[in-house]
């Protein structure tokens, strides 16, 4: 029987390279060992048709010691990479996510060391478009090099197309898929009682809550609770906006069911930062307004799924705010067709499906 026989009998082996807690394999998961997500639960594509394996980062003390000084010297991630050597040589692809567990693995194959350069090589990438667009030329043509050594660029929105483009990069090479969330955890409690009026939480660079701040001004009939980092508001606060320190995702979730309108204002970035609130909040049934950008907008169908908000004008933030807070039928319009958008479209069951397919080249088609 022929290698390329024998593997057309199995599943697609993807051997994974990022950080996870212990994703467990078949055997350990059939014994009834307990079940550990991988990150935006990537362990869902061996539940969907496709052999994962993957590398525990490193535990012991004097592991991560090590690796913290080689890895700093070397400006690059190497260990993870070199742990999974055996792994690689079994693998019919090497999957990374994100940027900093490409980088090595690019630079192997660009130099024809195997076994990664006999393995087709895909990556996410989350930051690099953004990064693209402020870097230093030094900084972009070293990304570009990075990028030669990878098959295929995963991204989240279409807009990174024409960014990488502006660096040569093929836009064959970039791959934009829908991200999701899980809506068999985010989902609807119609009983849940309403603690928030307008609610809105985060902790990344790209929350614009200076605007929704600025916003709350124009609306003082209405509560604002905002959860993110201690520290990250320094401004006066109008009495009607209230903060708090972030929470668990349990915790998270109820106030996603608790709150009769979820705000997420955001800066224009080059990637679609905020959609996992946007999307988990959805989810949950609940009416959101979200700042619309390039990167976000294919995730917005202003007036049936969201409400658009314009970028960094509390005047108009606050005119979409005040309607929706004065309209509960609309918010419980766009809570239903957003939840069932969720459902149909933005679930990571969808999403790893698709990637998966992508990866290994088992059917999936996409728009050239």
């Amino acid at each position: 029987m022929t290698t390329t026989t024998a593997r057309s009998l199995r599943e697609p082996r993807i051997l994974g390279l990022f950080d996870h807690h212990g994703i467990l394999d078949r055997a350990a998961r059939e014994a009834g060992r307990p079940h550990v997500p991988g990150p935006y639960r990537v362990d869902l594509l061996d539940e969907l048709g496709f052999e994962l394996k993957t590398i525990i980062p490193a535990r012991d003390r004097l592991h991560r010691k090590v690796r913290d000084v080689v890895e700093h010297r070397s400006g690059v991630d190497v260990d993870m990479p070199l742990r999974a050597v055996t792994e690689a040589w079994r693998a019919d692809v090497v999957f990374a996510m994100f940027e900093r567990r490409a980088q090595f693995v690019s630079r192997l194959r660009r130099r024809g060391l195997r076994p990664y350069a006999d393995r087709p090589f895909w990556a996410v990438t989350c930051w690099w478009a953004e990064e693209l667009l402020h870097a230093s030329e030094r900084t972009r043509e070293s990304i570009r090099r990075d990028i030669e050594g990878i098959d295929g660029l995963i991204v989240f929105s279409e807009n990174q197309r024409s960014v990488f483009a502006s660096i040569g990069v093929p836009e064959s090479k970039v791959f934009p898929v829908a991200f999701g969330v899980d809506p068999d955890f985010y989902y609807p409690v119609p009983e849940t009682k309403r603690r928030f009026q307008v609610f809105s939480a985060g902790v990344d660079r790209g929350r614009d809550f200076e605007s929704l701040v600025a916003a709350a001004r124009l609306v003082p009939e209405a509560r604002f609770d905002i959860f993110t980092q201690p520290g990250r508001i320094t401004e006066p606060l109008p009495g009607n906006v209230t903060l708090h320190a972030p929470v668990d995702i349990m915790a998270h979730r109820e106030n996603l069911r608790s709150a009769d309108l979820v705000v997420v204002p955001t800066h224009d970035l080059a990637y679609p930062t905020g959609q996992s609130v946007l999307l988990e909040a959805s989810a949950c049934g609940a009416c959101v307004a979200v700042t619309s950008t390039e990167a976000m907008d294919q995730y917005i169908d202003d007036g049936v799924t969201a409400l658009a908000m314009p970028l960094h004008d509390p005047s108009g933030m606050a005119e979409v705010i005040r309607q929706a807070h004065h309209d509960p039928g609309l918010r419980a319009r766009i809570g239903a067709a957003a939840r069932q958008t969720v459902v149909d479209r933005y679930s990571f069951r969808r999403m790893w499906a698709e990637i998966g397919a992508l990866i290994t080249g088992s059917g999936a088609s996409r728009d050239s």
